[in-house]
């Protein structure tokens, strides 16, 4: 069994140390630490100091989580904190390749991007997962911002996630891919 926890209510830790002493004499097997305060939410900057304090404390694994952002955010991560593993969370939404990255980079490769058709392809397949999982209205609703992910550094971003704003259905939004792609192609 694991746990995922946060710094706490406030910026000192205490709290999130005395989880981790407690989990771990629980039986708990590895401990997630997102070393972010309640507060805080998704805001700020993640004190990664905190999760080498914790695994510095406990002798399960610890897992470090919070703002990776880039495949070599991992390596950052675990050579400034000596945690165990990374979880990567909302960096995968919109870069569900961030994984294969990863892997490239433990493996001494290059780290190769996909080329805009294949991103393309992503965000059509997510798009229609979506409105299958949750139903149009909320997938729609959802996608509105999510899509918008997808296209960070291609040319034009900004134009389409201004377009995608509207999208009421899931031709509206396949329609605005498809111009995005034409633009972007041209």
């Amino acid at each position: 069994m694991t746990i995922k926890i946060r710094t706490g209510w406030n910026s000192s830790g205490d709290q999130a140390l005395k989880i981790a002493e407690i989990a771990q004499a629980c039986g708990v097997d590895a401990i997630t630490v997102h070393p972010r305060t309640a507060t805080q939410g998704f805001r700020g900057k993640a004190d990664w100091s905190l999760i080498a304090t914790i695994k510095n404390t406990v002798s399960i694994p610890v897992i470090g989580n919070g703002d990776i952002v880039r495949a070599e955010d991992v390596l950052k991560m675990q050579n400034q904190t000596g945690c165990d593993g990374v979880m990567i969370g909302r960096a995968a939404i919109g870069n569900p390749w961030i994984f294969s990255q990863v892997l490239e980079l433990i493996r001494d490769k290059k780290v190769s991007f996909p080329d805009p058709s294949r991103r393309f392809e992503i965000m059509t397949q997510y798009l229609r997962f979506s409105v299958k999982y949750f139903g149009e209205k909320r997938a729609i609703w959802m996608m509105r911002s999510r899509l918008g992910w997808f296209v960070k550094g291609l040319r034009y971003s900004s134009r389409f996630r201004e377009s995608i704003k509207l999208i009421s259905t899931e031709k509206d939004a396949l329609i605005h891919i498809e111009q995005y792609k034409k633009m972007t192609a041209s």
